[in-house]
């Protein structure tokens, strides 16, 4: 690697260190001098600032507790009546304040708070449930502070029914009566419902503070529960959120992370894949194209030889004397030539040169070596390191920042081919430089990728122990310079490749040759 590159990834901060130490490094020396080294890299590592923040579930109860407390003390009114409040409007405790003092009586009636609750008679008085109709003692009987009191047994089972119908139903409960509007607070559903209603009930309370509010959302990926509170500042187009359950989603449309494509685009890409998903699916699984004569035949395990003569790779689709299949790093030609495609009478695709299979074929190619990337995110490869290193886990924690990079790399590049798509037909300078562009990328992340698996692999076999920190060091600086080169791929194509020259030497310069060179060294 050379001083150019080190400049690049950690910001033009050589000097900090001084480059006579960054240079003659030698491995072999004492290893507390270069952990040291190694954390001082580390701790210059450029992180581009977020917009989004990620919470607990005790940080949102914390948050959740303090807006009760704080319009319960402002209005001076009991918690619960804070609650129904705060509830009525969308947890924003602002509104309230603000609504409250400019009509309280207005108010009150709209959220259904009773300003002189209904005294009940004596206990031994007798009183008809108009539900049931059944006579019942006075203490038997309950209302929402209003004048419409129901015996316990049709509380009970109105409020289970309620619960049972999910939060939007339960979390604005009123009088049983129908032209009543009463509120039902949580002390009265607590005091009648059972105690795995209440847990319910108290967990669909808790999950509306967030999901009610207009800048957090709860992560949507699956078990999380984390989440998100987000602050757009106007001039940043990437609404991609990573949380730290590791799930990356779009704010706007909630969509795993699809940047540098929009919205509406990534829709129009999946409504295709869907009108298309019964031909393409099966063509895709079951076969490829014949480079040379373009016939498809049915896919077998690396190696096909077509009827025309030809020998290649059913991963990269290269001459089989040119590839090795176990070590094929599946990387195709990113280049579309358009030729047509061939229906039969059934409706079955007979030829696989059509431009969406193309490009869905590069999609799904990252998707699935992105979700492959996943699995190495594992906890007990962690332990295992930690172990035969005598390290503590924290400090291997570069390696699952690699896998992750990883992943979002797979993740960007995944999305450019979609883009790619889409891309008009006339605008010939940017496809060029976008297909050139995704197969330099594509080329330098296979390394990466095949690099640290196979590094990470032979760790955990207890292999090539002695050289762990030469790893280290080459893993930090190829995950900066993959987060910087990624990085400025998305500004461009969320740009619209309007400079294409100016993205073509930045392509070609110190961003693209640093990523390129560390991958060779």
């Amino acid at each position: 690697m050379d001083s150019q590159f080190i400049n690049h990834v950690i910001g033009n901060k050589v000097d900090e260190i001084g480059e006579d130490v960054i240079f003659p490094i030698n491995y072999n020396d004492d290893e507390k001098v270069v952990d040291d080294f190694i954390d001082e890299i580390e701790n210059l590592k450029i992180t581009s600032t977020s917009n989004f923040t990620i919470l607990s579930e005790s940080d949102v109860k914390q948050l959740q507790e303090a807006s009760i407390t704080e319009i319960s003390t402002l209005l001076s009114i009991p918690r619960v009546v804070a609650c129904l409040l705060l509830f009525h409007f969308d947890w924003s405790v602002t509104k309230v304040h603000e609504a409250w003092f400019d009509d309280e009586e207005k108010v009150r009636k709209a959220v259904g708070l009773k300003q002189h609750p209904r005294v009940c008679f004596s206990d031994f008085e007798m009183l008809i449930c108009e539900i049931c109709f059944e006579t019942f003692t006075c203490n038997m009987m309950k209302s929402a502070g209003c004048e419409h009191p129901f015996c316990l047994n049709c509380w009970k089972q109105y409020i289970d029914r309620k619960i049972y119908e999910g939060p939007d139903k339960c979390l604005a409960l009123t009088c049983m009566n129908p032209s009543c509007n009463a509120s039902v607070d949580s002390d009265m559903i607590y005091q009648i419902t059972s105690e795995v209603n209440k847990q319910k009930y108290d967990r669909f309370l808790f999950r509306s503070f967030v999901e009610k509010s207009k800048n957090m959302k709860w992560c949507p990926g699956p078990n999380c529960n984390f989440a998100v509170v987000f602050e757009p500042d106007g001039s940043n187009k990437n609404l991609d959120v990573k949380c730290l359950c590791y799930h990356s989603f779009c704010w706007n449309c909630g969509e795993d992370a699809h940047s540098p494509l929009d919205c509406e685009t990534v829709n129009q890409w999946g409504n295709k894949l869907y009108s298309l998903s019964e031909n393409i699916g099966w063509f895709l699984s079951y076969v490829k194209p014949c480079p040379r004569c373009k016939i498809p035949i049915e896919k077998t395990e690396g190696w096909i030889e077509c009827k025309c003569g030809f020998q290649f790779c059913c991963l990269c689709l290269r001459d089989w004397s040119r590839c090795c299949y176990e070590g094929c790093n599946g990387t195709q030609v990113n280049s579309f030539e358009e030729q047509g495609v061939e229906i039969d009478k059934n409706g079955e695709v007979k030829y696989v040169a059509d431009k969406y299979i193309h490009y869905y074929d590069h999609w799904a190619k990252n998707e699935f070596l992105r979700r492959k990337a996943f699995e190495n995110l594992s906890a007990e490869h962690a332990k295992r390191l930690s172990e035969l290193q005598g390290k503590l886990e924290c400090n291997l924690e570069f390696i699952n920042e690699a896998w992750l990079q990883v992943i979002e790399c797979r993740r960007v590049l995944k999305w450019t081919y979609a883009y790619g798509y889409f891309l008009p037909e006339n605008e010939k300078a940017k496809k060029e430089l976008l297909e050139y562009t995704q197969g330099e990328a594509d080329a330098s992340l296979e390394k990466f990728h095949h690099y640290l698996e196979s590094k990470v692999h032979e760790f955990l076999n207890g292999e090539a122990l002695d050289g762990f920190n030469e790893f280290r060091f080459k893993i930090i600086n190829l995950t900066n310079a993959a987060r910087n080169y990624f990085d400025g791929l998305v500004r461009a194509l969320e740009n619209g490749l309007v400079d294409v020259k100016g993205f073509s030497n930045m392509s070609e310069s110190s961003n693209q040759e640093g990523f390129q060179k560390n991958n060779q060294h």
